[in-house]
Formats: structure tokens, sequence, C-alpha cells
């Protein structure tokens, strides 16, 4: 695959991982028990809750209440609290059987071991498959607190999420590592 194409590849990837994740929060939000909240919201939450870390807003997509509520801002979540519950959604658009998950590969970070851990049953991991070849013939999804997901897991590994300074100035010694594309015409 010529570098180009690599690229391409890349970020066609991770349009359609987004895109995935998209489609799983509006399968979610399909049950009233489920709602997305705005980033003020969930820094109050962050505030609020028991447990203290190094927790930010992105360390869950969406809340849960028992039953479907009113909709969660900044001027009520002081009195819902008690009831919701923190969603962090795994998706997929693979084929996965049923509720058992066998197969099912996902990323998760640190911070949401941690999370999860820290608030024990107020935080649970939605693994939302968006497939329907599968028992059910339609997408599923299924809620797994951290002992049950530690449960089933059988290898997790480490990997590093790596973000690149932006205040970093190109030097000489960044030309001296660049490479081009052998097929670019010369200067």
């Amino acid at each position: 695959m010529d570098p180009a194409s690599a690229v391409e590849a890349k970020f066609s990837k991770s349009r359609r991982n987004s895109g995935t994740q998209n489609e799983g929060l509006k399968f979610l939000l399909g049950d009233r028990r489920f709602q997305r909240i705005d980033p003020a919201t969930k820094r109050r939450i962050l505030a609020l809750l028991p447990a203290s870390g190094d927790f930010g807003i992105q360390t869950f997509d969406a809340v849960m209440t028992q039953a479907p509520a009113e909709p969660i801002a900044t001027d009520n979540i002081d009195r819902l609290f008690a009831d919701v519950t923190l969603i962090e959604m795994k998706s997929t658009q693979k084929p996965i059987r049923n509720s058992a998950l066998n197969g099912f590969f996902f990323g998760a970070t640190e911070r949401e071991y941690k999370m999860a851990e820290a608030l024990g049953d107020k935080y649970k991991f939605a693994f939302v498959v968006l497939n329907s070849d599968n028992d059910y013939g339609e997408p599923f999804a299924v809620l797994l607190t951290l002992p049950e997901l530690q449960a089933r897991t059988r290898t997790p590994r480490v990997q590093f999420q790596v973000n690149f300074r932006t205040d970093i100035e190109v030097t000489a010694d960044d030309y001296q590592r660049l490479i081009r594309s052998p097929d670019r015409p010369s200067r």
C-alpha cells in the first residue's frame, strides 16, 4: 500500500469508529433511561462524585437512571444525582453472537477502569452490538460493572494513547527526519 493510501485508510478507520460510537449512543438513547448530557452537566457530576481521581468529562459517555427521567442538566443534577449511573459505551459493528459477548474487542483507558473501580455499581460499561447477525436477529446492548467485565476478560494489555504537544516549532533536525514520497516530483 502506498503511503497516501495508508494515511487515508487510517483516517477512514477513525471516521468509521466515530460513526460506530455515534450509532451506539443513538441505540442506547432509544431506551429512555439513558441520556446524553452536556459538558457543563458532566463537570457538575464529576464535582458531586463520592470519589476523587483524575477523572474527566471524557471518562463517561452518557448517564442512566432506574426509570426514564426528566432531561438531566446543571439545574437539576444535584437533585437527580442519587439515581444516576455513569455509562461508558463500547460499540461494534462485528457480528457478536449473543449477550455472552464472546470475541468482543474494545479499548479502554486507565481512567475508565479507575472510575469504575471508585464508583462500583454507579459506573457501568455498555457493550453495544450494532449488527443483527446474532441469536436475537437485532442489535443489542449489555451493561457490565467492572468486576463483571473483568470476569469475562481473557487478556488485557496496556496500550499507550499518545497526543503530541501543540506548541512544537519545526527545526532543522526535523527536516533531517522527514521522509517524503519517492514519487514526488523534484523541485
